[in-house]
Formats: C-alpha cells, sequence, structure tokens
C-alpha cells in the first residue's frame, strides 16, 4: 500500500526528520494562497502513486504568482503515466549544496531489511547503480539484530569520514529506519536528502510503502490511504478475499499458491505470452470460492484467456473442478478455460472438467500450448 509524498514527509517530521515548510492544495486556488504565504518562491510537486515524476514534467518552479497560477492549471490538468493529478505538494524552495540518496527495502532473497545509500541523489538508483557504482553501498541488516553501529561505517568511508557530516546525516538514517520498521515498510525512502547552503539536511522527497499484510496494526497509513489510486482490479480482488495482481497480458492465471502463478507465468512467457493478471486462491479453495475467483478475473478487459494451475494438498481438485464447471454460465464464449491439475482427487478433477467440456491434463508444458493455441483460434489438443 503507498502514500503520497506529503504524507511520507508528514510521517518524517513526526519522527524528527526535517522536510520543507508546505502544504497540500486540492485546487490552483488553494495553490496561489499557499504560495503566498512563502513568497510565491515555491515547488509545485504532482502527488502521484507512480514513479518518473519529475522526468515527466510533474514537479515546476516558480517565482511570482502568475507563475504559479500558470504552472499549477498545468499540472492539475496532467496525466502522469496514466494518473490524474488531484493533489499538488506546494513547498518553499530550498538552496541545496548536495543531493544524497537514502532508503530503506525489504531483500527478499536474503530475507533481510537492505539499506542503501548514495552521494548520487536526485536520480533513480537503478541510474546511480548504473552509471557511478562507486557512489552506492548497499547494507543488509538482519531483522532479528537490527540497525547497529557497524553497519554505518560503510556511509561513514564514501563520506570520507567527515565528522561533522556524519554527526548530522547518522541520527537521519537512525530515525529513518525507525520509521521503515515500526510502519511496517517494504520501502521507505528519501530521495533526495538534501544537504542545504546552510548545512542543514532536509528530506526533498519521500516515498512510503507499507506491506498489506499489516494493514490490521497500521491504522494511521490506513486512513492516508486513497483508494482511488488502487488498481481496481487488485482493488475488486482484495474485497472478495483475494491477492490480485495485475499485469499488462491477456491470460487469466488462477492458481493455488504464488510459487505455482510464477511457474506459470515463466511458462507462458516461453511461448510468447504474457499473463494480464494472478489470481491466488490460496489453500483449501472451496467451489463458491473458485466461482467468485473467476468472476474477479472477468472484471480485467484484457483477459483473453482463463489459466488453472492446481496442485492439491488441503485443496481438493474435485472441489476446483466444480468451481470451474459451475462459473461457465458467467464466462463468455469467447474466453476459453483451460485446466491443468495435480494432487489431491486429481482424476476426479479432469473428470468433471471433461464432462463440462473443458480442456484439463496434469502437465503444465502442455496447458500452456493449449491456452496459446486456444487464443490464436487454433484446434485445442
Amino acid at each position: 500500500m503507498k502514500i503520497y509524498e506529503y504524507q511520507a514527509k508528514q510521517i518524517f517530521a513526526d519522527n524528527e526528520i526535517e522536510i520543507p515548510v508546505g502544504k497540500v492544495a486540492l485546487s490552483v486556488e488553494e495553490a496561489v494562497r499557499i504560495s503566498a504565504e512563502l513568497d510565491y518562491k515555491v515547488a509545485l510537486k504532482a502527488q502521484v502513486h507512480v514513479g518518473g515524476r519529475g522526468k515527466a514534467g510533474g514537479i515546476k518552479f516558480a517565482s511570482n504568482k502568475t507563475e504559479v497560477e500558470e504552472l499549477a492549471v498545468e499540472l492539475f490538468n496532467k496525466k502522469i503515466k496514466g494518473e490524474i493529478v488531484e493533489r499538488l505538494l506546494v513547498e518553499a524552495q530550498q538552496e541545496i549544496k548536495e543531493e544524497l540518496y537514502l532508503g530503506l527495502t525489504l531483500n527478499r532473497t536474503k530475507k533481510t531489511d537492505t539499506l542503501i545509500f548514495s552521494r548520487s541523489g536526485g536520480m533513480d538508483i537503478e541510474e546511480v547503480a548504473a552509471e557511478n557504482p562507486d557512489q552506492i553501498v548497499t547494507i543488509d541488516i538482519d531483522p532479528v539484530l537490527g540497525l547497529q553501529g557497524f553497519h554505518l561505517t560503510p556511509i561513514a568511508k564514501i563520506l570520507n569520514f567527515d565528522k561533522n557530516l556524519l554527526n548530522k546525516l547518522i541520527p537521519i538514517v537512525k530515525k529513518l529506519y525507525f520509521v521503515y520498521k515500526n510502519y511496517d515498510c517494504l520501502l521507505v525512502e528519501i530521495n533526495p536528502l538534501a544537504i542545504l547552503e546552510d548545512g542543514r539536511i532536509k528530506a526533498l522527497d519521500g516515498k512510503l510503502e507499507m506491506d498489506d499484510n499489516a494493514r490490521y496494526r497500521q491504522e494511521k497509513l490506513l486512513d492516508m490511504w486513497d483508494e482511488k489510486k488502487e488498481d481496481q482490479l487488485e482493488l475488486i480482488g482484495r474485497q472478495e478475499g483475494f491477492v490480485v495482481i495485475k499485469l499488462n497480458g491477456d491470460v487469466a492465471i488462477i492458481s493455488n499458491g504464488a510459487g505455482l502463478a510464477i511457474s506459470t507465468l515463466d511458462s507462458l512467457q516461453r511461448h510468447g505470452k504474457t499473463a494480464a493478471n494472478i489470481l491466488d486462491l490460496s489453500g483449501g479453495a472451496t467451489a463458491e470460492k473458485v466461482k467468485r475467483a473467476v468472476k474477479v478475473v472477468l472484471k480485467d478487459s484484457d483477459v483473453k484467456a482463463i489459466l488453472f494451475n492446481i496442485f492439491g494438498g488441503i485443496t481438493r481438485c474435485e472441489e476446483i473442478a466444480q468451481g470451474v464447471s459451475e462459473s461457465l454460465n458467467e464466462v463468455p464464449a469467447s474466453i476459453p478455460i483451460v485446466c491443468r491439475m495435480q494432487g489431491t482427487n486429481r482424476d476426479q478433477g479432469i473428470e468433471i472438467l471433461k464432462c463440462a467440456g473443458l480442456n484439463a491434463a496434469t502437465d503444465l508444458e502442455e496447458v500452456v500450448e493449449n491456452v496459446v493455441k486456444a487464443i490464436q483460434g487454433g484446434e485445442v489438443g
């Protein structure tokens, strides 16, 4: 779950990380009024949940009332990567001496929290890693041990052990780590973290993404959440009790496990196709749950076929098959359904599907080939 920049920065400020003076505006008139309080020397920053805002023209600088009005009108009539701008953060401009990058994220592969720091702030961290690898450090932190003093040594080294700068920066690193842990973040980022001409350090931008599994204990973030900005298919799925991921292909994958979904996605890609979405049934799915899942994926207008990949354990294949069979009257004839089943009561499940006129098999590659043929209008084996 993502929140807007101004909300992330408010959390930073609540935890004593300094931010620029500013307020959010919901209209051009509000932007002008806030700018007047700041002598019109302001940054107007579109509030969106997508990345690359600066490169897309979502940040403008003004120095008088006329410029504020013109730029605010421009931004409020702008779409950034398909997202409509409905809010502007109006902030006092800052005298910047140097821009740094500071972020924390979850490393699923290493099962660690990872602290990322760079002296090349203000640009995508991926670009920094590619163009200036000597200007970036990554520090893996055991989530049980937590942030320790020795973790900060690489940062001190890249800053040439500048004691004055380290005395200002290290407390910010510790405070941001507290935010990352306390708010159940998957990502928290300050880019740029600016060293100003007067020597102060401020967070000029902020990004915070919370783990959805922590919703029950993060009421403050839930109050900040703008539900309208969520992908509507993913939102519908969540309301129905499913984890749904929207992608850019044309095959809906329904599986009972993330691993099965990823292996199906990989197989599709080997055959030149990509998924429109992925829906996880999780364990112990019933026929009724399967019917709800089919209705969810059909909300996606990109879907041209539905592919089930089921491995029966506590989930029984015949229960899945019954749900698929009962869903057929909800599925347009133009959208084929192909099923792969293994595990508990596999043969019964395949028989139910065949009686319903559906193709079913036990081999994933065969099923993927069949769904590709069906989309292309060929005969399914």
